[in-house]
């Protein structure tokens, strides 16, 4: 019988090793398994559990965490390490005499665990998902420097579940962190979710580098500009603006604001440092319905596209 508390952390990377050393600091049994002999040497130097990957059919653990590589290649994702992570604990899971659940921690895709993760344990254990075993996505909002404390100390839960008695189990092993706020959602919107982070970071870096090349071409000081606007912009204090999907950008101030700004940038030959300020303008336009571009005089003569 498995121990009730028991992980199995399959990838111990910077993820695996922040999740497990985490579970285990509160109170968690955790075993780690890795493909790579040093990894595991290394990790046993430190105290943890480790065992190599080929070991992980003999374990019988109440959670599989699958905390693996999902490399771009290509411009794809390659979610083949998932794959052959959900065959490695699905042959694992055969003889479980309770019911574990499988947690995807790996940054996949949405629909990558109802197509290819489930499909996978399901042929490799011969047993049936939501039955015989549950399955959560449970994406990570860890930085790479401070993953370890993050871990610890997180700012939110999320649980993607396959159904309540997943969630109910995935919640049971976060139950130390009984502060944090859990928000639990569908497998598909838990996969989603971790993207729409990373591309916000993304797009905010984008953005201030952005302006950061116009205002510097146009004699401002860029860096006293976004201390200030750090500050004073609503959406840089308020965590909740603009979060508010599937509306445009309304009333008097952002729409004049934005299609101004680019008509004077581009007066000035500057148009084409502003490739997301002009994505901005097209995109909450469509949102709203208006043609593009005739809807909008004003930015097509801004892009010198007036007819």
């Amino acid at each position: 019988m498995a121990d009730p508390s028991s992980i199995a952390v399959i990838g111990s990377g910077v993820v695996g090793t922040a999740t497990g050393g985490g579970f285990r600091a509160k109170g968690h049994r955790a075993v780690f398994c890795d493909t790579d002999p040093e990894r595991v040497a290394l990790l046993k130097t430190r105290g943890y559990h480790a065992v190599h990957a080929s070991a992980l059919i003999d374990l019988q653990a109440s959670a599989y965490l699958i905390s693996v590589p999902s490399p771009t290649v290509d411009e794809r994702v390659d979610t083949s390490y998932v794959r052959e992570a959900a065959v490695a604990v699905g042959r694992a899971i055969v003889d479980a005499r309770h019911r574990p659940i499988v947690v995807v921690r790996s940054t996949v895709p949405p629909g990558t665990t109802e197509g290819i993760v489930i499909p996978a344990l399901e042929l490799a254990s011969g047993r049936r998902a939501g039955r015989d075993f549950g399955v959560c996505m449970n994406p990570e909002f860890l930085r790479a420097a401070t993953a370890e404390r993050d871990f610890l100390e997180p700012r939110v839960i999320v649980i993607g579940a396959l159904d309540g008695a997943s969630a109910e189990a995935l919640r049971g092993l976060y139950a130390p962190w009984g502060e944090v706020p859990v928000h639990v959602m569908s497998l598909r919107t838990a996969e989603a979710t971790k993207y729409v982070a990373n591309l916000f970071n993304a797009t905010k870096i984008s953005f201030y580098n952005e302006m950061y090349r116009a205002l510097a071409a146009l004699g401002a000081e860029p860096q006293s500009a976004f201390d200030a606007v750090a500050l004073g912009a609503e959406g840089m204090w308020n965590p909740r603006y603009g979060t508010r999907g599937g509306l445009p950008y309304g009333g008097i101030c952002l729409p004049k604001d934005a299609v101004g700004f680019l008509g004077f940038a581009r007066d000035h030959g500057l148009g084409h440092l502003l490739p997301m300020l002009r994505a901005t303008i097209q995109v909450n336009g469509e949102m709203a319905g208006l043609a593009w571009p005739d809807a909008e005089p004003e930015l097509a003569r801004a892009e010198g596209r007036a007819r």
